[in-house]
């Protein structure tokens, strides 16, 4: 995946229209982020905001304003070679694809700008990377019930939240921690929480702690007592009584085995 250029929250006025008969030259990735018309060769097609469309190189590409604002993000790449992944990604081309959230796609798209302005002798590698996790992204969030209770809103500070809570799971002693963390009341965050993952913040918070905890008795000649306090418990003996609990061997036992 070769990078060429991008752009993110590019504003037009309602006169905006996009006519490419030969296409841009590359493989395009644009992000709706307002409603947009399209011309595919099926037809007109309206393209929701929080949508995408992967043109094709050589593939024409006619795409305008649906109202009086037109916003969206663009990727201009090459996809060298990566037809096989494209298909085994599960992502369409020349079609509009509503997303269930696009907030982790947006996120990649940053990441690919940050990395465009360094000077690592990695740069092409990492690019190739990202933009590979883009597409996934997009093929995760296209399969997704858009019925579902999500607020948006709040979804990226709840996904950035569950990846530290499992990063550094010690350091969050309660419910009301994980919550003042992204601004919310306790009640409310609990609701959203189990909303979007299918699971209570408390029940994930133990499920952390235990991860980490196996990983500090595999890897580490840490004490169970530094473990325990490591995994954010100042009591080792109920540290080790919920470690039998949820695995069923002591701390001690885990380790020998």
């Amino acid at each position: 995946m070769i990078f060429h250029a991008m752009g993110m929250n590019y504003r037009h006025e309602k006169e905006f229209d996009i006519n490419r008969p030969d296409g841009s030259g590359d493989d395009l990735l644009l992000f709706f982020k307002t409603e947009a018309r399209v011309f595919l060769e099926e037809g007109e097609v309206v393209a929701p905001p929080r949508s995408v469309l992967l043109y094709k190189v050589g593939t024409p590409q006619h795409y305008s304003a649906a109202g009086d604002l037109y916003v969206n993000h663009f990727l201009h790449m090459e996809c060298r070679g990566e037809e096989d992944f494209l298909k085994s990604a599960g992502i369409s081309v020349n079609r509009v694809i509503p997303l269930a959230d696009d907030s982790e796609a947006e996120e990649l798209l940053r990441m690919i700008g940050r990395e465009e302005m360094s000077n690592s002798p990695h740069k092409e590698r990492y690019m190739d990377m990202l933009i590979k996790m883009l597409i996934l992204k997009i093929s995760d969030f296209s399969g997704k019930d858009k019925s579902q209770p999500l607020p948006s809103v709040h979804g990226a500070a709840l996904d950035g939240l569950r990846a530290e809570l499992y990063s550094n799971a010690g350091s969050f002693g309660s419910v009301a921690e994980l919550a003042e963390k992204v601004n919310l009341s306790p009640s409310h965050f609990q609701q959203l929480y189990r909303e979007r993952f299918g699971v209570s913040c408390y029940e994930d918070l133990l499920s952390a702690r235990i991860k980490a905890a196996e990983y500090y008795l595999k890897n580490t000649s840490f004490t169970v007592k530094e473990i325990a306090a490591l995994c954010g418990y100042e009591n080792d003996v109920c540290f080790m009584r919920l470690f039998k609990r949820r695995t069923g061997l002591t701390p001690r036992g885990y380790r020998e085995k």
